[in-house]
């Protein structure tokens, strides 16, 4: 597999990002996750190998509707961003909320090259997920 993911990203993620207290997912522009940190591993139960040439579908729960993702990625394509919970699901089928930031990369011509999402489990604050 090719990495596209800009060398700036490629040569900093890991010394910026692996001690980060949040898990941290950085994909290319087309979704396909490029690197993740081991807080990532921790939290969702996949292994960077197992996440890295996926997309971050792996982690969906089925809680949300199509409306929500496109109600998500309207901001995230406007501006560049998006914070917000979600319910995702770990490697092991468990399903939990999260606190969930989104940022667009941007190259030289301020084309986005890059997501990088940012979460942490907020279980301990919320209650089960709804059912739909």
């Amino acid at each position: 597999m090719q990495d596209n993911t800009p060398p700036l990203i490629s040569r900093y993620a890991p010394e910026l990002l692996n001690p980060a207290l949040d898990a941290v997912m950085v994909t290319d522009c087309q979704g396909i996750i490029q690197w993740v940190n081991p807080r990532f591993s921790a939290l969702t139960g996949y292994s960077a190998s197992e996440a890295i040439g996926k997309t971050p579908k792996i982690l969906s729960s089925g809680v949300h509707s199509q409306h929500f993702y496109q109600a998500m990625w309207q901001p995230l394509l406007q501006y560049g961003f998006w914070q917000g919970e979600i319910w995702n699901k770990r490697k092991n089928g468990e399903i939990y909320p999260q606190r969930l930031t989104i940022n667009a990369i941007y190259n030289e011509q301020q084309q986005v090259c890059a997501y990088a999402a940012f979460f942490n489990d907020i279980s301990q604050q919320k209650p089960a997920p709804p059912l739909f």
